[in-house]
C-alpha cells in the first residue's frame, strides 16, 4: 500500500490507494474527530460546574474562596457576583498603620465602620517574636526593623519603636537622613554609567569620614591615599564618593539613579508609606554631599532600605512590598495580593558588582567587627551576606543615626532575606543596627521551614479561613 501525505486547509491527512479513501470518507472521519475534541473540551467545564455545585451544597463560599486564594489562579472572573474586590487604595482606607507594627499574631480580626474583616498577613510570627524579644530600647529614641522576601516583596517582620511618637510606624517613616546608605545609589551609577568597576583605583586626601571642599580637588601628592572602589565602599570613604559625585557623575546621573531606586516617588504598599526624598541643587559641592550621604536632606524609610538591599539578590530589580495576603469580610475574600511587581533599577551584572561591594562591608569594612566570628557560626557561616552601614549625628538632640541594610542568601537556594534597620541612639550607643540584622538572619535561617512546607502556605490560609470565619 502506498501512502502519500498531503495538506488541506491546515490539516494533514493520508490519501490511500483503496476504494474507501474517498473525499466523503475523509469528511466523515473529520466530523467524528471534531465531535470527539468538542467532548474533551467540555470536561473542564463539567468539573467547574461540579465544584460550584459542591460549594453551594456545603454552605456557599468556602470552595470558591480556596480558588481565590490560589496563586496560580489570577482570573478575577472567579469572584462571585456579590463580591466586590478591593484595590490597594481601598484596602488602605480600612487598615491602620499602627495596627501592623509589632504584630504578635499572623492573622487577626479587624472591626471598622465598614464592617468586620479577617486579615491574613505575610508576617513570619517566629521571626517577628525573635526581633521583638531582642529589642533594646534603653538608649534608643527610635528603632525600625523590616524584613522582606526579595523575590516576592512579602514583609516577614516589621518592628517599630518611637519614644517621641509611639503611634508612628517607624518602619514606614522617611523623615531621618539616609546617611551613607546613599552610597549604594552612587556606586550603582559609577558601575553602570560611569565606566568604573569594583577594582577601579580611587584617590583621596585627608580623613575618610570628612568632606571638605579641598578634599574634592582632582589632585594627587605625597599625602594622597588610594583605595579600590570596593574598598572605598566597604570603608565608606566620604571624599572618594564626594569626588565621584562632583567630578565624575554630576547632578543628572545622581538624579537618574536615585529615581531608579524609587527616591522622590511613591512606593505602592498595603499601608500608607512616606516617600523617601533626595533634594539636589546646582552647586557641585552639593553633588558631593549627596553622593557621599554627607547631608541631612536625603531621607529614607527602613522599608525602602530593605527594598534596595533586596535588589542585590534579585537581579537588580526593585520589588513592591506587601504585607496583606487576603482580607476577608463576611466569609468572602475581598482583597488578594497581586503577583510580585518588579522593575529594574540596574541590570543584573551591576547588581552582582554591588553585591560584592556590600559583602566587602561585612568582611573587611565598617561592619567587620560586628560580623566577626561568623566563620565559626553553624548558621551564618553557610550564608552569603552583604550590607551597608550609615551613620550621622544630630548634635542638638544628642542622637546618632545608625543604619544597616543588607541581604542574606543560602548558596544552596533554600532561601534569602533582605532587612533594613534604623536605630536612633540617644545619649549612649545601645544595640547596633547591624547586630539586629545579624540576629534576625541567624534566627530566620536556623528556623526556616523546609521548601515542601512553604508550598502549603496558600492551602494553610484557606484552611484557617474555614476554621476562623470573620
Amino acid at each position: 500500500m502506498f501512502k502519500k501525505k498531503q495538506k488541506f486547509n491546515g490539516y494533514r491527512f493520508q490519501k490511500l490507494a483503496t476504494p474507501d479513501a474517498t473525499w466523503r470518507g475523509y469528511q466523515q472521519k473529520m466530523k467524528m474527530r471534531d465531535e470527539k475534541q468538542q467532548a474533551l473540551r467540555r470536561i473542564p467545564w463539567y468539573f467547574v460546574t461540579m465544584v460550584i455545585f459542591a460549594a453551594l451544597i456545603h454552605g456557599g463560599f468556602h470552595a470558591a474562596e480556596y480558588l481565590l486564594l490560589s496563586p496560580s489562579n489570577q482570573q478575577t472572573s472567579i469572584y462571585p457576583p456579590d463580591v466586590t474586590p478591593l484595590d490597594r487604595a481601598e484596602l488602605q482606607k480600612i487598615l491602620s498603620p499602627g495596627r501592623f507594627h509589632n504584630l504578635t499574631e499572623k492573622n487577626f480580626a479587624l472591626n471598622t465602620g465598614d464592617g468586620a474583616y479577617q486579615i491574613y498577613t505575610s508576617i513570619n510570627p517566629g521571626l517577628q517574636k525573635a526581633i521583638l524579644d531582642a529589642l533594646d530600647t534603653r538608649y534608643a529614641n527610635r528603632i525600625g526593623i523590616v524584613a522582606i522576601e526579595p523575590d516576592t516583596g512579602r514583609v516577614l517582620a516589621m518592628v517599630s519603636h518611637n519614644a517621641d511618637d509611639p503611634d508612628q510606624n517607624a518602619c514606614l517613616a522617611a523623615d531621618l537622613p539616609a546617611a551613607s546608605l546613599f552610597k549604594i545609589i552612587t556606586a550603582a551609577a559609577a558601575l553602570e554609567a560611569g565606566g568604573f568597576d569594583d577594582q577601579s583605583r580611587m584617590s583621596f586626601n585627608g580623613g575618610k569620614f570628612t568632606l571638605y571642599k579641598r578634599q574634592l580637588l582632582d589632585q594627587e601628592n605625597r599625602y594622597t591615599n588610594y583605595a579600590s572602589l570596593k574598598s572605598a565602599f566597604a570603608e565608606s570613604i566620604n571624599p572618594v564618593f564626594g569626588k565621584l559625585g562632583k567630578n565624575e557623575l554630576g547632578k543628572d546621573l545622581l538624579v537618574d539613579y536615585a529615581g531608579a531606586y524609587c527616591f522622590n516617588q511613591p512606593i505602592a504598599f498595603d499601608l500608607p508609606m512616606e516617600q523617601s526624598t533626595m533634594m539636589i541643587s546646582d552647586t557641585p559641592y552639593n553633588w558631593a554631599e549627596i553622593a557621599s550621604g554627607f547631608n541631612r536632606t536625603t531621607t529614607l524609610s527602613p522599608m525602602h532600605a530593605a527594598m534596595i538591599a533586596a535588589s542585590m539578590v534579585n537581579g537588580g530589580k526593585i520589588v513592591e512590598p506587601t504585607i496583606v495576603d487576603v482580607a476577608a469580610k463576611d466569609h468572602k475574600a475581598v482583597y488578594r495580593r497581586r503577583s510580585a511587581t518588579a522593575r529594574p533599577a540596574v541590570d543584573a551584572a551591576t547588581a552582582k558588582d554591588l553585591n560584592r561591594l556590600m559583602n566587602a562591608t561585612i568582611t573587611q569594612g565598617t561592619a567587620r567587627k560586628l560580623f566577626s566570628g561568623i566563620s565559626k557560626d553553624p548558621v551564618l557561616s553557610r550564608l552569603h551576606m552583604g550590607g551597608k552601614t550609615g551613620a550621622l549625628n544630630n548634635n542638638a538632640r544628642k542622637i546618632r543615626y545608625d543604619w544597616f541594610t543588607g541581604f542574606a542568601a543560602d548558596p544552596e537556594g533554600t532561601g534569602k532575606i533582605a532587612i533594613g534597620v534604623i536605630v536612633a541612639h540617644q545619649d549612649y550607643i545601645g544595640k547596633r543596627a547591624a547586630t539586629y540584622f545579624r540576629q534576625a538572619v541567624s534566627w530566620y535561617f536556623k528556623n526556616r521551614p523546609a521548601p515542601a512546607e512553604n508550598t502549603q502556605r496558600t492551602k494553610d490560609v484557606a484552611g484557617e479561613n474555614k476554621k476562623n470565619p470573620a
